[in-house]
């Protein structure tokens, strides 16, 4: 069931760091803050299909002990952009003890779909936990990782049900049926019509009837999963609407289920900024057995252990 929390920044140092942080990451250039940069050993190109596009990156901390938790962070860029090299806001997480694995996905252009970066983000998962205690990774200690396009990816991993620990959304797209639809403004910067042609497009069936596409690319439409799931989502969001998460959420809020809502107040579509929350929460999940840093946020949890309030993010 959804669980209840209120999290709250300890400092505004802290927000104005990551509001700094977001603007440099997202603005499209190559960036060095990949977990090489925190010291962690590389295993670059590693292939999971025949396509260029499927290979995967490897990260190890640098002391692996015992078998490692390991986050697979997917990329964001609108299933059309993007690369597995950029920065990443898991890019120091190996100096924590998770190994992590970036990794690249076909785009949905003129000979592929976002379904066919649905089927290689789900490839490259059971790839890495196939792979796992090759590299000295634990395979029932992997979580899921994505921001906005690869936000949706990693719900989608989290349905098809490949054996993951957690999976963590940001921003992701969760329901294609208001997306394809041109009396719904979706993105703020276009006129519905164009966005819906857009989706329509990316879903290969800009021509046809989309109902089937849109049932097989569509988290809400998939059955709950059995992993952990977090949805974080900013209620200002103007790329990405929150309806998206509350739709998913509703969609996999069925008694006994394991999706959490975290309602980001005032967020954007950037909303990195429970990056140390999000962090925690993988690591509560991923049983690492490593000293958590002090955090920039505190969660005050409430209600029955099982059935809290819903989460929000309410900044001071």
């Amino acid at each position: 069931m959804r669980s209840t929390s209120v999290v709250r920044p300890a400092v505004l140092a802290g927000l104005l760091i990551s509001a700094i942080f977001v603007l440099w990451w997202v603005s499209g250039e190559p960036k060095p803050f990949t977990p090489a940069r925190a010291g962690a050993d590389a295993i670059y190109e590693v292939s999971y299909g025949e396509h260029p596009r499927q290979q995967l990156d490897v990260y190890l901390p640098d002391q692996l002990g015992d078998a490692a938790p390991a986050v697979i962070w997917i990329h964001p860029g609108g299933w059309v952009s993007g690369d597995k090299g950029r920065s990443m806001p898991v890019w120091d997480w190996t100096e924590r003890g998770f190994a992590v694995i970036s990794i690249n996905y076909r785009f949905a252009d003129d000979e592929h779909t976002l379904l066919d970066s649905v089927a290689d983000g789900i490839a490259a998962t059971r790839f890495v936990r196939a792979n796992a205690s090759a590299w000295g990774i634990d395979p029932d200690r992997i979580g899921v990782y994505g921001f906005s396009a690869g936000g949706h990816l990693a719900a989608m991993i989290a349905a098809s049900d490949v054996g993951v620990a957690a999976v963590a959304t940001v921003a992701a797209p969760t329901n294609f049926g208001p997306l394809t639809d041109p009396s719904n403004a979706v993105f703020e910067v276009r006129t519905a019509a164009d966005a819906a042609a857009t989706i329509r497009a990316r879903l290969g069936c800009d021509d046809t009837d989309c109902s089937a596409a849109i049932a097989d690319a569509s988290p809400t439409a998939q059955p709950p999963p059995s992993a952990p799931v977090r949805i974080v989502h900013g209620d200002a969001d103007t790329i990405v609407d929150i309806s998206q998460a509350e739709a998913v959420a509703a969609a996999w809020g069925a008694p006994g289920s394991l999706a959490e809502l975290v309602i980001v107040a005032d967020g954007g579509h950037a909303t990195l900024h429970l990056e140390a929350d999000i962090e925690a929460w993988f690591v509560g999940q991923l049983r690492l057995s490593w000293p958590l840093l002090p955090s920039e946020s505190t969660i005050a949890t409430g209600g029955e252990p099982f059935v809290p309030p819903k989460l929000s993010f309410r900044r001071e």
